[in-house]
């Protein structure tokens, strides 16, 4: 109830609300915060000045807005005849398009024969040592001292041990030596072969 009459209350009482806190204000500045007499009094009117607009703008009652026209209701639109006249011309009805045969089906290609990569690498078989004197693998066209030394190590002595590699031998050989084809592009097995037949160490019988 007290609430109620305080929001009624005339806009006098709330400026003297306003009043009184500028005067508050006013004394705390003064003595509190140190400082002039002038700033202080301006302080306190500042303060009394808002405190006074709020009490004043929360006691005045908002006018009623007026209340909206209502508009009119436009009425419905004619319902337009869904069906067309009698007199109207048929459309002409454009000529079927004469279905083109599907293209007969491509044969597909016959599969190719497995490369020689293809081939599961098997290691040959060496020696442990050469039979009678040692063939000069050097002779190979593509093979050094190096290479030839290589060779040794894995117990190939002879022309005739070369020439019997076998396709899965020979790719075995190439990726142990990271030759990449080379026994291939070389023509080993052929050289090999060639010189075997000139060479006096043969295999045994």
């Amino acid at each position: 109830m007290a609430n109620s009459e305080f929001k009624n209350a005339p806009p006098v009482y709330g400026w003297a609300i306003a009043v009184a806190a500028g005067a508050l204000m006013f004394g705390v500045s003064l003595v509190m915060l140190d400082i002039g007499g002038i700033a202080a009094v301006a302080v306190g009117a500042v303060v009394a000045l808002i405190v006074g607009v709020i009490f004043t703008l929360a006691e005045s009652k908002p006018a009623a807005a007026p209340a909206a026209k209502t508009a009119p209701a436009s009425p419905a639109p004619a319902t337009v005849a869904a069906s067309a006249p009698a007199s109207a011309p048929v459309a002409a009805v454009a000529p079927e398009a004469k279905a083109e045969p599907a293209p007969e089906p491509e044969p597909a290609p016959a599969a190719a024969a497995p490369a020689a990569a293809d081939v599961e690498p098997e290691k040959p078989k060496g020696l442990d040592a050469p039979i009678g004197t040692a063939d000069d693998l050097k002779r190979i066209s593509g093979v050094g001292p190096v290479l030839e030394g290589k060779l040794n190590a894995l117990g190939f002595y002879h022309f005739w041990q070369i020439a019997k590699w076998t396709r899965a031998e020979v790719e075995w050989v190439d990726g142990y030596l990271s030759f990449k084809g080379r026994i291939d592009r070389d023509n080993w097995i052929a050289q090999a072969a060639k010189l075997a037949e000139e060479s006096p160490s043969k295999p045994p019988a």
